[in-house]
């Protein structure tokens, strides 16, 4: 959540970029410097005094993120802001997460009241932290982060875990498998919400399979809303334009709750979130979808449990001639279309190709095999993957 302004709208003619880095760097401030131009916006993103990524926004809402080296101010009309906030707020603009149909209910984080600020999993073995939830008869979730990626959230009822997704957007056992190989204590954090009882349906229901598209197409707001009402249907109406994200929660045709964001961040403010609520029904290239959601009648417990490294070594990290090695086996064995699989699917794992650890190569490879067409072909991939790493077959 947003903590505090530290200035606001200052002419960019004005300010000395160095000394607010400098600044920033002496505060430890975690925050963004927005640079406001007529046609766009630029965000350097800070953690705890250091900047960590610049972010380009077009006015459609398109991004590109980038190497805080890349900043810069650019021309001479402009405005700067320095905010300071939370770290899950950082990752939730980040990330970008918003549509329901893929993302599920990754597209609210970090929606609900704080209970527990941001903590470092070096300090706080993870099923410790869901065993205090627990005790907490927390009815919300957990989230669990790095700096920058969202890893995964454990939603509870009461203190009882009743679901689990994966930042990559799984759900149940897959989810928990995600977390496994993507978490590590020494850059991740914990967090945790608190939201009302009737949210928490939505929360457990949106999952791949649970939530429905609708082929209709409203032209307006209001027939969206008269569809579902009339219907009584159990859905979300999304309206989006330029960067802005509004989502209308329905249980049984009635409304229960009405979650904004605005280029990445969640908006609590009232008087923001009428004016950026009217902004957005009102602009003429807006969208209007409606997703009918199966939701969970009875919420049962499950069981969650997981298998997190207690450290992280450089040791851990794969050789970069093992990752292109097995990159381009891969391509050799699927063709000219490997390349666009071999991005497709690290993208869908939340892997990154230039910091691949052990753990993650190992689940990695599984699933490239998978791909290959012929069963010759995928022996001779796993061969040649032997040859170059044999600890990872």
């Amino acid at each position: 959540m947003l903590k505090r302004i530290l200035f606001r709208d200052l002419d960019i003619n004005v300010i000395n970029l160095q000394n607010i880095l400098d600044d920033a760097k002496r505060r430890g401030v975690t925050g963004f410097l927005r640079i406001v131009y007529w046609d766009s916006e630029d965000y350097l993103v800070f953690v705890e005094g250091e900047p960590r990524r610049s972010v380009a926004l077009s006015i459609d809402g398109k991004r590109l993120i980038g190497d805080p080296g890349s900043f810069s101010i650019k021309g001479k009309e402009g405005t700067a802001t320095l905010v300071e906030t939370t770290m899950d707020d950082l990752v939730g603009f980040l990330e970008y997460k918003h549509y329901p149909d893929r993302e599920g209910s990754l597209v609210f984080f970090p929606y609900g009241t704080l209970t527990q600020e941001p903590v470092s999993l070096n300090f706080l073995d993870l099923n410790k932290g869901i065993a205090l939830a627990e005790r907490s008869h927390l009815t919300g979730y957990v989230a669990l982060y790095t700096e920058e990626d969202l890893i995964g959230m454990v939603v509870f009822s009461g203190g009882q875990p009743v679901g689990v997704f994966g930042g990559n957007g799984s759900y149940g056992d897959e989810a928990v498998a995600y977390i496994n190989v993507n978490l590590t204590p020494s850059r991740s954090y914990i967090s945790m919400y608190a939201v009302e009882p009737e949210i928490l349906n939505f929360l457990v229901s949106m999952h791949r399979g649970n939530v429905h598209p609708s082929d209709t197409v409203f032209m307006t707001y209001q027939e969206a809303e008269d569809f579902v009402t009339g219907n009584k249907k159990d859905a979300l109406v999304m309206v989006e334009s330029e960067g802005i994200f509004r989502y209308d929660l329905f249980f049984r045709g009635q409304k229960v709750e009405r979650i904004l964001k605005e280029k990445g961040f969640l908006v609590y403010d009232e008087d923001a979130r009428k004016r950026i609520s009217v902004k957005v029904e009102n602009m003429p290239e807006r969208k209007i979808k409606l997703y009918e959601i199966t939701l969970v009648e009875k919420i049962s417990p499950v069981e969650v449990s997981f298998e997190i490294a207690a450290t992280e070594t450089t040791e851990d990290e794969v050789p970069p001639e093992v990752v292109d090695t097995v990159r381009s086996e891969f391509i050799k064995k699927v063709g000219p279309v490997g390349r666009i699989l071999w991005t497709r699917i690290l993208t869908e794992m939340g892997f990154k190709e230039g910091s691949l650890t052990k753990a993650q190569l190992k689940t990695l490879i599984p699933r490239l095999r998978d791909e290959i067409p012929e069963e010759d072909m995928r022996r001779e991939f796993l061969e040649k993957i032997r040859e170059v790493s044999p600890d990872m077959i």
